[in-house]
């Protein structure tokens, strides 16, 4: 519960996972726990005043099922990964006395590689992937909160930097979850932000090309989870692991620079179980943005970060930047 001049509420703790949710997510939890709310008077009062007759949402529910397939985390792969994402972030913050916050936590991927190199972590997530990440992080170092980073829970200040890597562009809302991520974090603290980038650094071909893909996403996204999964693994098949080993091959023969003009070259060090997660990922969800470098400035700026970086390498675009100390 949390008390105000204005309100009380009272959220459910579901496993350990406080559940701090506003809007049509409050019935799609019911729905998921209905016997949690069935333990006692107050519980069933609380289901009551939750019960919605509108729908899950389906971008939620597309990455709920993503993660409950692809749901490893601590691989050597994601160490890998994690060193190319979070590039940006002076080592300084990996220090046990910082406390992190983990704006879209999916599996708890990025959550469990901060947690082993000495911060706490807060990771929040609005779908039920957040019990996939509770599963999957340690307890005494990660704390999960489910929670809409559109009506982020966190009081200002709270953290001492924070990141947010291929979720914003998935948002409803993407500038207001960023102001509320960058309101969490300390003045003077970082933000690491990852968007899918608009190819503005590609030729005509290669943006010609993801216009068709887009196409089929859009298409893809709206069929039938069973027929999407099924799709977005011949995807994987015949598309993503062909090109990534064409890339692959081009780096081996001392062709590095004509490797990286390669589509979905970004894989040809990475297995295909990643090519398949990254194939449903980016074919089974209906709401994508892409930005251009210029337009991922200006909405972390909008949000109120200054000395705002772009890295120059791959994935595009990361970048960090700055609360004011003010």
């Amino acid at each position: 519960m949390h008390d105000s001049a204005e309100c009380a509420e009272t959220y459910p703790v579901i496993d350990g996972i406080p559940r701090l949710l506003v809007g049509p997510a409050r019935g799609e939890l019911l729905r998921g726990h209905r016997e949690w709310f069935d333990t006692s008077p107050e519980t069933t009062r609380l289901a009551v005043s939750w019960a919605t007759k509108e729908a899950a949402d389906p971008v939620i529910s597309a990455f709920d099922d993503e993660w409950r397939r692809y749901r490893d985390v601590g691989t050597a792969e994601h160490s890998a990964l994690f060193a190319r994402y979070f590039d940006l972030v002076p080592a300084s913050s990996f220090s046990a006395e910082q406390t992190v916050l983990d704006a879209g936590a999916g599996a708890g991927r990025w959550a469990f590689e901060v947690a082993r190199r000495g911060p706490r972590v807060v990771a929040v997530d609005l779908g039920r992937s957040i019990e996939v990440a509770r599963e999957n992080t340690p307890v005494d170092r990660v704390a999960c909160v489910q929670a809409d980073l559109e009506a982020l829970p966190i009081a200002h200040g709270a953290v001492d930097w924070a990141y947010s890597l291929g979720v914003l562009h998935h948002a409803k809302a993407p500038e207001v979850a960023l102001r509320n991520v960058v309101d969490a974090v300390r003045p003077g603290g970082t933000v690491l932000v990852y968007l899918y980038y608009a190819l503005d650094h590609r030729g005509p071909i290669y943006r010609w090309l993801f216009r068709a893909v887009d196409i089929a996403r859009r298409f893809l996204s709206r069929q039938p989870r069973a027929a999407t999964r099924l799709v977005a693994m011949a995807i994987a098949v015949v598309v993503y692991w062909p090109l990534a080993r064409a890339a692959a091959l081009l780096e081996s023969a001392g062709a590095g620079q004509l490797a990286d003009k390669i589509p979905l070259g970004f894989y040809r060090h990475l297995s295909f179980r990643t090519m398949r997660n990254d194939s449903l990922d980016r074919f089974g969800t209906r709401l994508e943005r892409r930005y251009t470098r210029a337009e991922m400035i200006t909405l972390m700026r909008g949000a109120g970060l200054s000395n705002v970086r772009i890295s120059e390498t791959a994935p595009f675009w990361h970048g960090i930047g700055s609360k004011s100390l003010r």
